[in-house]
């Protein structure tokens, strides 16, 4: 029996906790939030939290609980101090993305987590995606030779929905919907292509307020291919696309509310896409949490967050000076 404590109990937790709750050898050992209101509503929404004990403060639950495992679903800025104080206390965390709001901090959890010995999984679901998990066997295999080009481009209303929230400001967003929703796609076309950024050319706008809310840039990878990122906060609905074209064929992933849909378009005489059938099941990222606390190997690991965090804040630095960056190699 694992015993789980919840950092942070506001909207993004309740998918977490309603999962968590239904595993058996789960227990929800206690909730620590400052919020009065969001623990009332969680209970609200998730059965089985109304006699769970409740903190004010995180460090207090760690102190009180001891819990073997933490979900930390706080503001991003929270994170670093969060899991670090999670780690310490000797539990292994699943944390929500991003890891953290720069790269030196995902570097510092991913350093602490190896030198005390406890597991940090970040909470990239696409990861697990089945469709995902194919478009990234296809290109690393090698089969459809060396990537040339990568279009990623993801559009979402976030702006009327997040404008006045924690998520529009620099000192608990850390930034806007870069490192936000967008740092899912980021993650895809990093960990799908296993390939590394090393310049950007990019621009944002953030309609007056603290955060970008559109952001776009031109990649160069260390092999030498190119390719366009594309952030929309401005979007009126929600879509995502990952499209890449290399030397023998393409891929292409499309991400919805009903999953991914994945199409091959192979370089032969027909020239035809077709759609990929009979995927396996795909998982989320709390069972993957207790699989890796079981043994499996961790799909998420915090080293992954330090090279997305890199383009993440190399792309914002070319906005701010109007100028190509270069990010240094691993």
């Amino acid at each position: 029996m694992y015993r789980l404590g919840a950092i942070g109990v506001g909207s993004v937790a309740a998918g977490h906790l309603r999962r968590f709750t239904a595993m058996p050898n789960v227990e929800v050992a206690g909730m620590a939030d400052p919020s009065e209101a969001s623990v009332a509503a969680m209970r609200g929404r998730v059965a089985g939290l109304d006699t769970v004990p409740v903190y004010a403060d995180w460090r207090d639950l760690l102190a009180a609980q001891q819990p073997d495992a933490v979900l930390v679903a706080t503001p991003h800025t929270l994170h670093h101090e969060q899991v670090i104080g999670a780690l310490d206390a000797g539990a292994h965390v699943l944390c929500e993305k991003p890891l953290a709001h720069t790269p030196e901090l995902a570097r510092d959890i991913a350093a602490h987590a190896r030198r005390v010995g406890r597991h940090v999984v970040v909470g990239f679901q696409r990861r697990l995606s089945p469709g995902y998990g194919y478009m990234r066997q296809r290109l690393q295999s090698g089969e459809l030779g060396g990537i040339r080009h990568v279009l990623a481009t993801q559009w979402q209303s976030w702006l009327p929905g997040n404008r006045g929230t924690w998520r529009s400001t620099l000192a608990l967003g850390g930034g806007g919907q870069l490192s936000d929703s967008g740092s899912h796609l980021m993650d895809m076309l990093l960990w799908t292509t296993g390939l590394r950024v090393c310049e950007v050319d990019g621009r944002t706008r953030a309609y007056g307020g603290e955060v970008e809310v559109d952001g776009a840039a031109v990649l160069l990878f260390d092999n030498g291919a190119i390719g366009t990122l594309s952030i929309i906060g401005t979007g009126h609905t929600f879509g995502e696309r990952l499209s890449v074209v290399a030397a023998d064929g393409a891929v292409r992933a499309d991400w919805a509310s009903g999953g991914v849909e994945v199409i091959t378009e192979e370089d032969g005489a027909s020239k035809t896409a077709r759609e990929v059938g009979g995927l396996p099941e795909g998982s989320n990222p709390d069972a993957h949490f207790m699989a890796v606390l079981d043994g499996a190997a961790n799909a998420s690991p915090p080293e992954d967050s330090v090279h997305l965090l890199e383009v993440l804040a190399a792309i914002r630095r070319s906005a701010a000076a109007g100028r190509r960056e270069v990010i240094a190699p691993a």
